[in-house]
């Protein structure tokens, strides 16, 4: 019986060895969780599990299209020793595609591998871009999700230099050359998938070209200019550095981009105010900083000149225009820094308008839009005058710099464009319906320089510029044309 026991035990030992040996044998791979997913970029976590010392050849992460693995992407993590947890990451994937996922090791030349996980790559996100109102050159940062490597930026045709993408999520974008349209979609492709963002980009626009110089080479200043059927007129004004009066005009033809002589009857002089119908005031300087002031006043019909009764009163730097039939004068030297007067012409009559609540001087960019005279004063603020109802009223903020005044302002349209101050060289587009404003591009030519004259024709804006008198040289009057949405 103790015999039988002895071996009953012995059996029982044996048994228990067996399990143990066992055991100590076991290695086993597991494919534990995918700890990062994106578009085309997958981050995951295995374990390497055994109860004996191991060294394993090789190591990592297997990827497939097919359940069976085959021709699968290999994240090959080397060799390792020991049991424990690895990561392993690839990159280039296809974007939103399923894909299997197993762990292996490779150990005494046999490939072991873990269960099989499924996951699916994400689609890209696409949120926003700014800013949506730019320049060559500039930048642009689109935010969304899932930006893989190798996301491409285009800008209608022309393909931007994607300089920066973080945490795929925010691509940093240089702004590329444009193809002559200043208004683009910017679409994004990821792999063979493109996105179009539904908001245009636009292109800080403004095209410059010279036409030429000022006939003769002449640099005249404080001279006057206006438009009509017979071309652009620009003359009077003074000489460079005292050298005399301009005596005439200069007529332009936008058509065949020529110059011709127009004789004016009266006297030269500066400071005068034009319109197209009509001209008048100024003032000759006697000695330094005396006048003696012209009041002789002409109706205009296309380049001939007809003398009016003279004005009421003197009449330097002022600003004058046309609504409704009438002419209106205001501001300047001798009628009131304040004053404004009307004329009509179908009386000859003047009459005293209310006085204005900022200085008046020609010096000031101003325009005149649906019958009502607007005016950028000192402090960047554009005051409304509405001459029916004899009112002002604060219009709307000017967002650029003033410079040191004599900036020019043109209408075309519902736009109007400001700006070009003495030593600015930039000029904004106002949209009268929604008052918003959009830089232009910067004029080219010599930086100090002022307007003597500014017009409009089919569109597009010629601007007639001087360097300052006091700059040396034979520097001659540039004649621009300003193509607002050129590029």
């Amino acid at each position: 019986m103790r015999s039988l026991l002895s071996l009953g035990v012995f059996l029982l030992l044996m048994a228990l060895w067996s399990c143990t040996q066992e055991e100590e044998g076991t290695t086993v791979v597991a494919t534990e969780e995918v700890i990062f997913l994106s578009g085309d970029k997958v981050r995951v976590l295995g374990r390497l599990i055994t109860n004996q010392p191991i060294s394993a050849s090789d190591h990592g992460f297997q990827i497939s299209t097919s359940e069976n693995f085959s021709a699968p992407i290999i994240i090959s993590l080397g060799g390792k020793e020991g049991p424990g947890r690895f990561i392993g990451e690839t990159e280039g994937l296809k974007i939103n595609q399923p894909y299997f996922l197993r762990a292996f090791a490779t150990v005494g030349g046999t490939d072991l591998v873990g269960d099989a996980i499924t996951i699916k790559t994400l689609n890209p996100i696409f949120e926003t871009y700014s800013p949506t109102f730019a320049n060559v050159g500039q930048e642009i940062l689109i935010t969304g999700r899932n930006f893989p490597v190798g996301t491409r930026v285009f800008f209608g045709t022309q393909e931007a230099t994607v300089l920066q993408n973080s945490f795929e999520s925010r691509l940093r974008v240089r702004i590329p050359e444009p193809k002559g349209e200043p208004i683009v979609k910017i679409r994004v492709q990821i792999q063979d998938t493109v996105f179009e963002f539904p908001q245009s980009f636009e292109y800080q626009s403004g095209k410059y070209t010279l036409l030429g110089q000022f006939p003769g080479g002449l640099r005249i200043y404080d001279n006057v200019f206006f438009q009509n059927q017979s071309g652009f007129h620009v003359g009077l004004g003074a000489l460079r550095l005292g050298a005399g009066y301009y005596q005439g005009f200069q007529r332009y033809d936008p058509n065949t981009n020529t110059w011709a002589q127009v004789d004016f009857p009266g006297e030269g002089r500066e400071g005068a105010f034009a319109t197209s119908n009509f001209l008048g005031g100024g003032a000759v300087e006697v000695t330094r900083d005396v006048f003696e002031y012209k009041r002789d006043f002409w109706q205009i019909e296309g380049s001939t000149f007809s003398r009016l009764p003279d004005l009421p009163t003197i009449s330097f730097n002022s600003l004058a225009f046309e609504v409704n039939g009438l002419l209106f004068l205001a501001g300047g030297t001798g009628i009131g820094a304040r004053e404004v007067s009307a004329y009509n012409p179908s009386t000859q009559s003047w009459a005293s308008r209310g006085s204005a609540p900022i200085n008046l001087t020609n010096n000031l960019a101003w325009f005149v839009f649906q019958n009502k005279a607007y005016f950028v004063a000192a402090d960047n603020r554009i005051w409304e005058f509405d001459p029916n109802k004899d009112e002002w009223k604060i219009f709307i903020p000017y967002p650029g710099s003033l410079g040191e005044g004599y900036g020019m302002a043109q209408v075309i349209n519902n736009k109007v464009y400001v700006g070009l101050y003495r030593r600015v060289e930039q000029l904004w587009e106002l949209d009268m319906t929604t008052r918003t404003w959009k830089a232009k591009n910067f004029i080219p030519g010599f930086p100090q320089s002022i307007n003597s004259a500014h017009f409009t024709f089919n569109g597009q804006i010629y601007i007639l510029r001087a360097p300052e008198e006091p700059i040396a040289g034979t520097l001659p009057m540039e004649f621009y044309r300003f193509d607002p949405n050129g590029i």
